[in-house]
Parts: structure tokens; C-alpha cells; sequence
């Protein structure tokens, strides 16, 4: 006797993709039970309109939902569908967004009764042992409660929940077979999700914030070097035939590039993409340690790949409490001139709201970071993760939290007449630090997002160091500098601060209640609330309001110059200024639309500014000044053209659709070419 099973990794799509990554875990599973368990014929999904349908379609017997924190409330969903559907149907779940504590465990799958096992751990192998005993029950949800279930939270035949431990984790990776070669995946190429690899599974540090930082997690397994190159080129190939605007790969490991094979991996990527054009864009979170393995597998991806130093915090006290070593500062500063040395890019991660982080030490992390040169400065709140040390009820008592729920932006949908969402539950109060300290963070987050990140304004910034002006100091500027604005600028700052401060629900409940709300859920869908606030307003400094953006740090800017007496060494240096401000601004493409963004346009000037910063930014720009003006024009390279518009293929213009891609080019795309238009003047007369 044969089951159907159905395997769902669901992901939202209201207009835009939530989750843009093929599955990549039920992947596995179904590998694995399609091998060991061919009585079993298993489907795949990742989108739930298609999964609803099938549902009711074809009935199948078996149903198992990933619960991670975007999918949570669509697996409950789903749960209760597939009970409607077929009372006798068993419904598994697993993933590691579920508490540490099993009581807490038990009490979850007691509020959640259309569940019949909650699967603990890796899920590769326990998927088909669960159906296995499914079958051996003959299908009956009571025989199957009779038994004693490995590795689950579940229900017995009694009604009680009951817990069973946790199996080990599976050392040997290469005995599941591959998702990619044996094409469990192909039906995922549509054009739209974006291939998502690992190289190993584990993590050795302990951070309580992570779910990967408990000890079941410890341990690194690693696939095999010669299967890791057969799935890349296997994908190569897929892309290039089935999905030839996707650029972008997702990498799980949790600290790649640590590892001494991590470079033959972005060897391997290099390599592919020289074949298939793919792939452009690697996002993964680099290693904490091993600089110098670090630096061999970003050069081997030509760009591809961004060092991101995710320090969270540089406070010895708040490192201590979430149980956390970095990297040293010097160490990741000479990584990072090694990098910059040869073009490529650096960030780092900071995290708000960490046990024992005040906001004082929160912006003196932000300055150190800023003045090490990074291009990218990332700061996240933080957040309470089922299945981290820091979610435990133990943790919240010692350090006092106080906590709020928001909507997790573009994951909502309406199935079946239904609204569901997902929330995320954040800390914005501790001990150290109040809602005011959180506000005045965010706005400096903003300013960070607005104003630095992808060093827009590197150029400037580096004039502005001719004349002792630091890094920080000058990105310091820039939120005052908003506030004394009284046009775009300042209204989008007021609107940033309202979305923050009222985008926060004193619970899951109240969230879910306010956004379910016809009115409210008609401009969550339009993107006008509930976005990511950091992308969204990204979006609109980046395409919508750039000569704005642009006008008010070109302004600070100067501000600052001036104080320092720029203009007495500068020669004629409002004249000089002007070009420069106009400069900045024509380098980056803009627009509402993939026609504005990508069209060329031209302006006239007074100074080859081009020719001057390329002198390494001299303090005496009057040697560049032209005989008399001339007419420059701006225009995307070839390969940035090529990419920004393969890349707005995918996602639309909306701020919705842009606030995915703002995350997915990489800084090159987005900046002009200029050249002096030769023969303008004669053509004009």
C-alpha cells in the first residue's frame, strides 16, 4: 500500500515574493523518501495557491509543513485545510522556528490540534521513518498514535502530548542524495526563485540569538567537494536554459569562506559563471573567523560576494551576554584594505536591542565600523527567535526585555477567504535602553541606509577627509542635516519615525487584528504600510527622491567643508561645488520606472569633475577646470546595463518590488559612465 505525500515550504506572494529561495529542505526530504521509501509518491510546493488547489484535487494522505519564522501562520493554515479535507490525513510539522524548552513544546502542538507530530531536528531522514510507521498504521492517524514516535512532539492514542529526545544529527551529508541531480528541484526554474545551495551544516559558536547557536548545532558537517561542483554546474545549466534573468544564488552556510574549501567553492562559482552568466550576486553571511581564508574566497568570486563582518556589538559586556567572540577590529580592518585595495565591497551587521547594549554603545559601534571603511552598514533589531537561547522564557526574566510585534513585510496573503499573515516579535526596550534611545537609533540606522551604504557618496567623503573630516563625524551630519530640511527630506524622515514608532503591537494578536482590517490591509498590500522600513525607504532615497537625497548630503557636506575653511584653499568653490553636487547626482540612475533608470541623460559643466576625482581627489580642483563648459554625458556600462535590467525583469518597479532588488545588485550596476560629449557645441550651432 502506496501513500501521497505532500511536502510544503511555502512562501508568500502578494505581488511580490516574501521568499524569493528554491526549497531547499523539504528538497532534501523528498530525495531522501523517493530513494528509501518508493511506495511513497511525494510532490513538492513552495507556492500555497497551487498547494490549496492540490489539496482538495488530489487528496493526498500525507501532508509535512516547514514552520520557519516567515511560514509559521501559512503552516497552521494549511494544517487546518488539509483536517477539513481529510480527517484521517497526517499532518506533520518541523523547522526550527519552535521553543528550546519541551514544555513550551508541548503546550505549542496543545494549541495547534490539526498537528498531528511536530518532527524535531534535521528533518533529511525523519520524514520518511514518520510516513514508513504512517504506513505501517495503515493509514490510521489512531494506529499511528499508538506508537512511540522517534524525535517528535505528538499526540498519543490517549490524546496527550507527549515528547520523544531528539535524534543526532547526521554526519555523513553525502548519504542524502542530492536535490539537484536527482531533479527534485527542476520544477522550481521558473524564473522567479533563486537557487539555494550549503556546503556544510552546523555552526561552532554559541551566539543566544541564533537558533544555530545551541549546541545541538555545534558540530560542522560538510558535503563533499566533487558533489558541491556537480550541483553548482548542474544549475548553471538549469539557469541558463529555464531562467536566464536570475543572478542569484543563496549560500546557508553559516560562516562561509571560514573554511579552507570555501575558496574552491567560489572557485567553482567563478567558474560558472564564466559558463552560464550565473551567478552575479552570492548572498551569504561570511565567516567570524579565518581573515585570510575569508579574503581567498570573496577574490575568487569577482565581486560576486560581499565580506560582511557581522560584529552585532563591539561592547565586551553585551558580547559576554549573548555569549559571542568577533573577529578583532584591527584584524577585520586590514582585511578590509586588502579587499578595497583590489575593488571589493565590506559590510558590517550591528544588532539594536541586545541584553546589555545601551544606545550610547550602539552608535560608538556604528562609528568605529563607519571609520574601519565599510561600504555597507547594516543594522537589525533584535529579534526573539523560536529555538534560540535568547527567545527562552529564562533569558527574557534575566534580562528584562520588553518586546512588541510587527507585521514581517510582504509576508501576507488572502487564501480561501482568509487573511493570513506573519508576525515577528522584536525587542525594543531593555534594561539599557529605552524607546526614545531605540527611535534615535533607527533614525541613525535610516541615515546609514539613506546615506552610505553602496558609498554613494564616497567621493565626497573622501574630499571631505583631505580636510580632517572622519568618516562617522560626517555621517553623523546627515540626520541633522534632514531635520533642518523643510521640503521631501524632512517630511520622509516625520513619516520614517511614525511607520517605526507605530508598526510596533503590544502583541501578536493586536497585529494581526489591525492589519486584517479591510482599510488597513488594502494599503499593507500597496506597500504604503508593513514594508521593511530600511528597504522602503532605501528605495525612495535610492529611485524616487535621489536629487533630494542628493541635494541634503551635498549640503551637509559642504557645511561641514566650509567650517573647516575649504573655501579659502578652494578656488572659486561655489562654482567648483555646484559641478560636483550635480555630479554626484547624475551618476546615479533613478527614476519610477526601468525606463528612467536605465536611460542615459546630460548636463553641462564647468570642471571635468570625472578627470579630478580620478586624481585621487587632489584638494586644488581649479586644474580641472575647463576652458569653458562643456556637455558630459551619463550612461549605464554595458554590463550594468545588462544586469540592472535583467534584474528589473524580475522585480517590478513598485517600492514593494524594489525593496527586494535594492539587496540584490551589487553597487556597480547602479552608477553611470560619464564622458564628454565631443563636437555638442558645433552640433548645436
Amino acid at each position: 500500500m502506496g501513500a501521497k505525500v505532500f511536502f510544503a515550504d511555502l512562501r508568500y506572494n502578494s505581488g511580490v515574493l516574501a521568499n524569493d529561495a528554491m526549497p531547499l529542505g523539504i528538497a532534501y526530504m523528498k530525495a531522501v523518501m523517493d530513494r528509501d521509501l518508493p511506495e511513497a509518491q511525494s510532490q513538492p510546493f513552495a507556492y500555497p495557491d497551487r498547494l490549496l488547489q492540490a489539496l482538495r484535487d488530489d487528496k493526498p494522505d500525507v501532508l509535512m509543513l516547514t514552520n520557519y519564522a516567515w511560514n509559521e501562520s501559512l503552516g497552521h493554515f494549511f494544517a487546518t485545510i488539509a483536517k477539513q479535507v481529510n480527517p484521517n490525513m497526517l499532518v506533520v510539522m518541523g523547522g526550527p522556528n519552535f521553543p528550546l524548552e519541551p514544555e513550551r513544546q508541548i503546550t505549542y502542538l496543545h494549541k495547534q490540534p490539526d498537528i498531528d507530530v511536530y518532527a524535531l531536528g534535521e528533518g533529511d531522514f525523519l520524514a520518511t521513518e514518520l510516513v514508513r510507521r504512517y504506513l505501517q498504521a495503515d493509514k490510521c492517524i489512531k494506529k499511528f498514535r499508538a506508537q512511540e514516535l522517534p524525535s517528535s512532539v505528538y499526540r498519543n492514542s490517549d490524546g496527550d502530548v507527549v515528547r520523544q529526545p531528539i535524534w543526532e544529527r547526521h554526519k555523513e551529508l553525502d548519504d542524502l542524495p542530492s536535490p539537484w541531480l536527482t531533479g527534485v528541484q527542476d520544477g522550481f526554474f521558473d524564473g522567479k526563485l533563486a537557487p539555494m545551495i550549503e556546503t556544510n551544516r552546523g555552526c561552532p559558536f554559541t551566539c543566544t540569538f541564533c537558533v544555530e547557536g545551541t549546541r545541538y548545532h555545534t558540530k560542522v558537517h560538510t558535503f563533499s567537494q566533487e558533489r558541491v561542483r556537480e550541483e553548482i554546474m548542474y544549475i548553471g545549466r538549469r539557469i541558463r536554459e529555464l531562467s536566464p534573468h536570475m543572478r542569484l544564488v543563496y549560500i546557508t552556510d553559516s560562516n562561509y569562506g571560514m573554511f579552507e574549501r570555501d575558496a574552491e567553492t567560489s572557485a567553482i562559482l567563478g567558474e560558472a559563471r564564466k559558463l552560464f552568466g550565473w551567478p552575479t550576486f552570492i548572498d551569504a553571511t561570511t565567516g567570524k573567523n579565518r581573515p585570510e581564508r575569508v579574503i581567498k574566497s570573496l577574490e575568487k568570486t569577482s565581486g560576486a560576494l560581499v565580506l560582511y563582518h557581522a560584529v552585532q556589538s563591539l561592547d565586551e559586556k553585551v558580547l559576554k551576554n549573548i555569549k559571542r567572540e568577533n573577529i578583532k577590529l584591527e584584524a577585520y580592518e586590514a582585511l578590509r584594505l586588502h579587499l578595497s585595495g583590489r575593488g571589493m565591497r565590506s559590510g558590517a551587521d550591528l544588532i539594536l536591542g541586545l541584553p546589555g547594549e545601551s544606545l550610547a554603545s550602539h552608535m560608538a559601534a556604528i562609528d568605529r565600523m563607519i571609520d574601519t571603511g565599510v561600504t555597507q552598514m547594516h543594522n537589525f533589531q533584535a529579534m526573539m527567535l523560536k529555538g534560540s537561547e535568547m527567545e527562552t522564557q529564562e533569558s527574557r526574566n534575566a534580562f528584562q526585555f520588553t518586546t512588541g510585534f510587527r507585521v514581517l513585510p510582504k509576508n501576507y496573503d488572502e487564501l480561501d477567504g482568509q487573511k493570513v499573515m506573519e508576525t515577528e516579535e522584536i525587542i525594543y526596550s531593555t534594561q539599557d535602553m529605552n524607546f526614545a534611545d531605540y527611535l534615535t537609533a533607527r533614525k541613525h540606522h535610516l541615515a546609514c541606509s539613506m546615506f552610505w551604504n553602496d558609498a554613494w557618496f564616497e567621493d565626497p567623503v573622501k574630499f571631505a577627509g583631505l580636510f580632517g573630516i572622519k568618516r562617522s563625524e560626517w555621517l553623523r551630519s546627515m540626520i541633522p542635516a534632514v531635520e533642518a530640511d523643510t521640503g521631501v527630506m524632512r517630511k520622509l524622515l516625520d513619516d520614517f519615525v511614525n511607520e517605526t514608532t507605530n508598526e510596533i503591537f503590544p502583541s501578536r494578536e493586536a497585529c494581526v487584528e489591525f492589519y486584517s482590517r479591510p482599510e488597513n490591509y488594502e494599503r499593507l498590500l500597496s506597500g504604503e504600510i508593513g514594508d521593511n522600513l530600511m528597504y522602503k525607504y532605501r528605495v525612495m532615497a535610492s529611485f524616487y527622491y535621489w536629487p533630494n537625497v542628493c541635494h541634503v548630503a551635498m549640503q551637509a557636506t559642504k557645511k561641514l567643508l566650509l567650517a573647516r575653511g575649504a573655501n579659502s584653499i578652494v578656488p572659486d568653490f561655489e562654482e567648483f561645488w555646484e559641478d560636483f553636487q550635480k555630479y554626484i547626482e547624475l551618476l546615479h540612475p533613478h527614476g519610477r520606472s526601468a525606463e528612467q533608470i536605465l536611460s542615459p541623460v546630460e548636463a553641462e559643466f564647468k570642471y571635468d569633475i570625472r578627470a579630478w576625482i580620478q586624481s585621487e581627489l587632489r584638494e586644488d580642483p581649479s586644474l580641472f577646470r575647463l576652458p569653458k563648459p562643456e556637455l558630459f554625458r551619463f550612461y549605464l556600462s554595458e554590463d550594468s546595463e545588462r544586469e540592472l535590467t535583467a534584474a528589473l525583469a524580475v522585480w517590478p518597479t513598485t517600492t514593494k518590488g524594489l525593496s527586494k532588488l535594492v539587496v540584490r545588485l551589487r553597487t556597480g550596476w547602479q552608477i553611470r559612465e560619464s564622458v564628454m560629449v565631443e563636437g555638442a557645441r558645433e552640433a548645436v550651432a
